[in-house]
This record gives structure tokens, C-alpha cells and sequence, in this order.
């Protein structure tokens, strides 16, 4: 059996990723103590080591550590989505590979899969086909989730730039995306999709307020798999995801 060594602050959070992979690994729990990391990794001779919640400037010993004395020892780094580019020369190295929100128990054991090449990880799915919901408004994602939730399993995405990180995290059957947010609207981030291999399969539905014909039509001039005007009826939500999942 594979063995894990978790590095944190044993809180909930690290609790929690020790319940998600002590189905499938040995896991050992590690303060972020250098002295009692190097003492546990000797005893444990971990395969992966999983650094949760990166911290500045305090975490910079620890990974100068592990690269220097354990390079061969892959290191799982869970990051904030800012992070994530502030620290882009770390994960250039191949040694170090990062997890960014949103946390789920289905995004960590598949990317200790990945990691340790333990298996495919789409054996480890749920049977349930995944939709990606990304609005900026939570009352929307709450109504939209309630809607959805008894037939499929729901992820959910607060901005276009979380949803990206979502999609290549999850890889959803479908994507409920609206059309208008700050920063990344739902367009942006479909042309994003279209140009990546890894998501321009999966189909997208767009969420829009805006129902005015002439809004409509430049909608579906860049080819999504269907809208629907919010607030969505129930019946239509279904009905629309249904036939879009039927067809891919």
C-alpha cells in the first residue's frame, strides 16, 4: 500500500484530506515542524508527501527541504487560486505538483491517483454524470444546485477563472455557465474551453438574464450547447440538461 504523509496544522482541513485518502493509502498526519517532518519522513519513506494550505514565508524551509534532500519524492502543494500564479516557478519543478480550490474529496483522491499512477481514476468516479454550475451570484448557485443535486453530482464555481481551475480539476459532463460576470465573463471563459483539449468536449449551457433577441442571437453565435434565461424554471433546467447530456 501506497503511504501518504500529510504536513499541516491538524485542523479540520488536514482531518479531513486524511479521511479522503486512508481509503485507498497509508496516511500519517504531520505538523509543519521541520525537525518532525524530517524525523517522519525517515520512519515513514512516504510516496507522497502533501503539504495542505501553503503559507508565506513560513512553508519556504519546508519545500526548500524537500527539494534538496528528497527530490525523487513527489510533493502535492493545495493552494489558494492566488497562490497559484503567485508561485508558478515552484510548480514548474516536476517534483512539486498543486491542487487549488475548490477542495473535494473526488478533485484529492484523483490527484493522488494521478500522482502515484495507482489506478484509473475514472474507476473511482461516481456513476452520476457532474455538472459544473458558475455564477457570481450564491442565491443562483444555491437554487440551481437544489434544482440539480438528487440526479447529479454538482460542482460549483463563483468566477470564470475558478471555473477553468474547476473544469481541469473535475472534468464535469456539462457546464452551466453565466454568461455575464466581472473580470471573466461566461464567453471568455467558452473560448478558453474551446481552445484547450482537455475541456473543449464538454458541452456548455449558458445561464443568462439578458433575453432581448438581439442578446440572444450573439449568444448562440459562439455555439454553445443551449441557454436558458434566468431565473430557470425547473422543468426547462432539466429538460435542457437531459437532452444536452443525451446528445454528448
Amino acid at each position: 500500500m501506497k503511504k501518504i504523509l500529510i504536513i499541516g496544522d491538524l485542523s479540520n482541513s488536514e482531518k479531513n484530506l486524511s479521511d479522503y485518502l486512508s481509503e485507498e493509502y497509508q496516511v500519517q498526519l504531520c505538523t509543519k515542524q521541520l525537525d518532525n517532518i524530517q524525523a517522519m519522513t525517515g520512519i515513514l519513506k512516504p510516496d507522497l508527501a502533501v503539504l495542505s494550505h501553503l503559507e508565506e514565508p513560513g512553508d519556504q524551509p519546508i519545500l526548500d527541504w524537500l527539494h534538496e534532500k528528497h527530490k525523487k519524492l513527489p510533493v502535492l502543494v493545495i493552494v489558494g487560486n492566488k497562490d497559484a500564479q503567485q508561485h508558478k516557478e515552484l510548480f514548474e519543478q516536476e517534483q512539486f505538483n498543486k491542487l487549488a480550490p475548490p477542495i473535494t474529496k473526488t478533485s484529492v483522491q484523483n490527484k493522488c491517483r494521478q500522482i502515484l499512477k495507482t489506478g484509473n481514476v475514472s474507476r473511482y468516479t461516481s456513476d452520476k454524470k457532474k455538472i459544473l454550475i458558475v455564477d457570481d451570484t450564491p442565491v443562483m448557485l444555491r437554487n440551481l444546485k437544489a434544482m440539480l443535486d438528487h440526479t447529479y453530482d454538482i460542482v460549483l464555481a463563483t468566477s470564470g477563472r475558478q471555473a477553468l481551475d474547476t473544469i481541469l480539476q473535475e472534468q464535469p459532463d456539462l457546464v452551466l455557465l453565466d454568461y455575464e460576470m466581472p473580470e471573466m465573463n461566461g464567453r471568455e471563459v467558452f473560448e478558453t474551453m474551446l481552445a484547450d483539449e482537455e475541456m473543449q468536449h464538454i458541452p456548455v449551457v449558458f445561464l443568462t438574464g439578458v433575453s432581448d433577441r438581439k442578446a440572444v442571437f450573439s449568444i448562440l453565435q459562439s455555439k454553445p450547447a443551449g441557454y436558458i434565461l434566468k431565473p430557470a424554471d425547473h422543468e426547462k433546467l432539466l429538460s435542457t440538461v437531459q437532452e444536452v447530456l443525451g446528445k454528448h
